[in-house]
């Protein structure tokens, strides 16, 4: 991870906001999909889900392999995420991208730095399982 890439995941996280301001301004903060569901309603489903994967490729696989324990598993409690939980994932990807920063313009520093792991386990952490599984399946390198 360096700083570019911290760079493309923030501006997808900013996407994934847009894209939850917009089905929670249309749809409400807790919808429930269903089969019955509007076509408006899936196809801006997927469109969050689909972000969340590309977020989750852009970090390291062993990291959307096994981001650790996360605190909020709101997708056990609704079934799309909510602004307040894109915000937060948003607000993460901005510490990424200052400890991406740090190591890369710090020469002597090791490759590998706890507080960037740290940083890409908590947005990972926050993405919805099926995302992560999704997006390991077209990481040759988290197969191991």
């Amino acid at each position: 991870m360096n700083a570019q890439t911290a760079l493309n995941v923030a501006g997808r996280c900013s996407e994934l906001v847009a894209l939850c301001a917009r089905f929670q301004a249309a749809h409400g903060r807790h919808p429930t999909l269903k089969p019955g569901s509007t076509g408006a309603e899936w196809q801006m489903y997927h469109a969050i889900l689909e972000k969340q994967v590309e977020i989750a490729r852009l970090l390291e696989p062993t990291v959307v392999k096994q981001p650790g324990e996360p605190v909020n598993q709101w997708w056990k409690r609704q079934d799309v995420i909510d602004l307040s939980i894109a915000s937060d994932i948003h607000k993460e990807s901005g510490r990424l991208i200052s400890c991406c920063a740090y190591l890369d313009a710090d020469p002597v520093a090791n490759q590998w730095s706890y507080s960037v792991h740290a940083s890409q386990a908590a947005i990972a952490a926050q993405l919805h399982p099926m995302a992560r599984a999704t997006a390991l399946e077209s990481m040759p390198i988290a197969a191991n």
